[in-house]
């Protein structure tokens, strides 16, 4: 049974043992672990983790809202208890002995709760989610179910092609003042000071060298030509040596703050010609105000010559509105902006189709976050193209490098052309960003205990998983 709270969101409706001593009986899952640094909870969930609808099943109002009331009536709040926000000490991060050292909860993970008292409430201070919570009293006994993985999958195949979103990598540090994008008026994101960009850095090149690609499409890239790749270029070439690593040098793309981007190892690949962009003046059905140009760029292998394209994109998110071109969330799963990147993914096809880089080769990979779940139209429109999904194929509806609102889905993918999948060798996400709390990455927002970050592992670099490609071009 589910409830609407003051906020119109379903919860579990738990009115009827509010301020109870209660006993749990199974394990629940941790399903989402973004606030546990500043409100001390965890979004647990009986059965399995909470997955996104649209992973899965096609778009449909009546099925979203089922799942959504399923979802909610799953769902439970595990609470610190302190009505403060962001505590100097951290429950639940490495609550039990047993684990190593290094070990962080993460989402997947499951958890004996035990004994407690069911309380609702907003939160910590009165803010966050206002839902039935669980305080403990006996200390929940967490299991390591979704175990880190210091390396990445392994894929096979001569070149790894990977696509990688940044979590706004910007070398202009946001003060607050609108001075970032190509027009120098718009918001800066990323770092707040020079000592959270540092970090940020160091993490991300470690994190980049660490992934072990040949070609990285990146995303949340500062929009300001090459000042920001050349940044990433020069710390894996501090480490891989001189030359080891280059970029294409796009320029600035379009108008917006952010935009993509493409670098290679130079002893695997070579470009190949000249790279192509796609936006609103190559094809209408292309907003670039709303999704980031698509960058393409043809590589030759250095092995043995094989050709192939990488197309980089990052279509609109789903929480941004599109009320402005008539493209709302229609409450079907598919969120905001649908139509929008839909018609983004057919323009996107055709151009492909037309040899935009004159390469001569059909062997086509398209990387990127698509801010689209499996299911839905943007992913279907490129199928009906004749592009295979990769992921799909090789991971099925359980895959996802993303989690909001405490539900799992794939947002970033990889499709590759008829031509190139049968030189596929393999596929697969990297979990090392999705899981993990917020409270270990590079932020130094509300006195965040800096001893948590580590800039020498791969966990939580940034909010997105990385995907990875095998091929042998």
């Amino acid at each position: 049974v589910t409830t609407l709270n003051s906020d119109g969101q379903p919860i579990a409706d738990l009115e009827r043992f509010e301020g109870m001593l209660v006993q749990l009986t199974a394990p629940l899952f941790v399903s989402e672990t973004r606030n546990l640094g500043r409100y001390g909870e965890l979004t647990l969930s009986a059965g399995d983790r909470l997955r996104q609808f649209t992973n899965s099943n096609s778009p449909s109002v009546a099925g979203y809202s089922a799942h959504q009331q399923d979802s909610a009536a799953r769902s439970i709040i595990l609470d610190d208890g302190l009505s403060v926000q962001n505590p100097a000490e951290y429950r639940y991060l490495a609550p039990t002995a047993t684990n190593a050292s290094d070990y962080s909860v993460r989402a997947g993970d499951t958890v004996a709760v035990g004994v407690g008292n069911i309380r609702f409430s907003r939160g910590s201070g009165g803010s966050g989610t206002e839902a039935y919570r669980l305080e403990p009293t006996i200390e929940p006994l967490f299991v390591s179910q979704n175990m880190r993985t210091d390396t990445p999958p392994a894929t096979g195949g001569s070149v790894t092609v990977a696509s990688f979103n940044m979590l706004n990598y910007f070398t202009t540090i946001d003060a607050g003042q609108p001075i970032c994008g190509p027009s120098g008026n718009m918001d800066c994101r990323g770092a707040d000071s020079v000592s959270e960009f540092n970090r940020q850095h160091a993490k991300t090149i470690n994190t980049l060298l660490a992934l072990n690609a040949d070609v990285v499409g990146l995303m949340e890239l500062e929009n300001n030509g090459s000042v920001a790749l050349q940044s990433i270029i020069d710390g894996l070439n501090a480490v891989a040596g001189a030359g080891a690593w280059n970029y294409i040098d796009a320029g600035v793309i379009a108008t917006d703050a952010i935009a993509v981007g493409l670098i290679y190892r130079t002893s695997a690949v070579q470009p190949a010609g000249q790279f192509s962009i796609l936006t609103t003046a190559t094809d209408a059905r292309f907003n670039d105000r709303k999704n980031r140009p698509v960058l393409a760029q043809s590589f030759d292998a250095e092995a043995n010559g094989g050709r192939f394209t990488v197309a980089v994109n990052h279509l609109k998110s789903k929480g941004s509105n599109c009320d402005d071109v008539g493209d709302p969330d229609l409450n079907d799963g598919q969120g905001n902006c649908n139509v929008t990147r839909t018609s983004a993914a057919e323009a996107l096809a055709d151009w492909l189709g037309s040899d935009p880089t004159n390469s001569n080769d059909a062997d086509i990979l398209i990387i990127g976050d698509l801010n689209a779940y499996l299911r839905e139209d943007p992913l279907i429109a490129l199928e009906n193209a004749g592009f295979i999904n990769l992921l799909d194929s090789a991971v099925g509806s359980d895959a996802y490098s993303f989690v909001f609102a405490g539900q799992a889905g794939a947002l970033d993918h990889a499709l590759a052309s008829a031509a190139l999948s049968a030189r596929v060798t393999g596929v697969a996400e990297w979990h090392i960003n999705a899981d993990e709390p917020t409270l270990i990455d590079y932020n130094l927002e509300f006195d965040r205990d800096e001893a948590h970050f580590d800039e020498t592992i791969p966990f939580r670099a940034s909010d997105h998983d990385p995907v990875i490609v095998g091929i042998n071009p």
